[in-house]
């Protein structure tokens, strides 16, 4: 009975472990595009940008705020 308890743990073990890799990889991974709390995606430079200028923040992997016109974003890197 011991030897089964013991072989549960490892499943458990290893289970949690492989989450614990997958949550670390994508977090560690460079995103292509931010999602906002209305489901749209965003550009990454867009994204980006507003959370670099402080008019947007992340909540939660949600990007919140004023997002930055693709025109504005332009005229700002001439």
């Amino acid at each position: 009975m011991n030897h089964l308890l013991l072989k549960r743990r490892q499943g458990a073990a290893l289970r949690y472990l492989l989450l614990e890799m997958a949550a670390r990889r994508t977090a560690t991974m460079m995103p292509a595009d931010y999602q906002t709390i209305y489901g749209e995606m965003v550009a990454y430079s867009i994204g980006e940008a507003a959370l670099r200028s402080g008019s947007a923040v992340l909540v939660g992997g949600l990007l919140v705020g004023v997002l930055p016109l693709a025109s504005e974003l332009e005229e700002a890197s001439i």
